[in-house]
C-alpha cells in the first residue's frame, strides 16, 4: 500500500481552455458511474486522462480527485495520490490545453516529500511547513516566519536557518515527557 500524497494543482491559462477543463470535471462529477473500471470510483485520475483523450496505462495517474473549484481564471484540483504528484495527469492537461500551465504542490509526510513547481511562489507561496502532533501545524512563506514561530514554541530565539530550526525542535521534544508532543519541519523544494 502506498503512502498517500496530498497534491494540489492550480491550472492557469486562457480562460476558454481553463473553462473547458472545468467542464470536463463537472461532467465527471455528474456521472453516476466511473468512465473506466477501477478501484477508486468516478474520481480516479485515470478517468480524467481518458476523458482528455489519453490512455490511462501510458500516463501516471494513481490517485483520485478530492475537490475542484474554478475561481476567476484559476482552476484548483485537489488530489490524493500514491507517493507523489502524478505528472502524467499534469502532462496530458498541458498537452490537451496548450495555454494552460499546471502549477502543483505536493505533500507526502511518510517519505518527507514536499515540493512545488511554482518557482515564483505566485500560486503556492508557502516554502516551509511545520507539522505538529498538537494540531497546530503551520505553513510559512519565509524562513524568518518559521523561526519566529519555532522560537515561541521552544521559548528561546531560534535563528532563521533550516538546520538550526530542526535542532531546536529536536532539543525541545527531547525535553518533553510527553510522546504526543512532536514537531517535524519541512522545506518545499522547487522542482521542474
Amino acid at each position: 500500500m502506498p503512502n498517500w500524497c496530498d497534491c494540489t494543482y492550480k491550472c492557469v491559462g486562457d480562460l476558454k481552455e481553463v473553462k473547458s477543463l472545468y467542464k470536463i470535471l463537472k461532467y465527471i462529477d455528474r456521472r453516476k458511474t466511473s468512465i473506466e473500471k477501477n478501484g477508486f470510483g468516478k474520481w480516479w485520475l485515470g478517468n480524467l486522462v481518458t476523458k482528455l483523450g489519453g490512455d490511462w496505462e501510458k500516463y501516471r495517474c494513481r490517485g483520485e480527485i478530492t475537490y475542484y473549484e474554478l475561481n476567476n481564471n484559476i482552476l484548483t484540483i485537489c488530489q490524493s495520490t500514491a507517493w507523489c504528484e502524478q505528472e502524467g495527469v499534469r502532462n496530458i492537461i498541458e498537452e490537451k490545453f496548450p495555454s494552460i500551465k499546471v502549477y502543483f504542490q505536493e505533500e507526502e509526510s511518510g517519505c518527507c516529500v514536499y515540493s512545488t513547481n511554482d518557482a515564483g511562489g505566485e500560486y503556492f507561496p508557502e516554502r516551509y511547513y511545520l507539522d505538529s502532533g498538537n494540531d497546530d501545524s503551520e505553513y510559512f512563506t519565509t524562513i524568518e516566519e518559521a523561526a519566529q514561530c519555532v522560537s515561541e514554541i521552544v521559548g528561546k530565539m531560534v535563528e532563521p536557518d533550516k538546520n538550526v530550526i530542526e535542532t531546536a525542535l529536536e532539543e525541545y521534544m527531547d525535553e518533553q515527557e510527553d510522546d504526543d508532543v512532536w514537531y517535524s519541519f519541512h522545506e518545499f523544494m522547487v522542482v521542474e
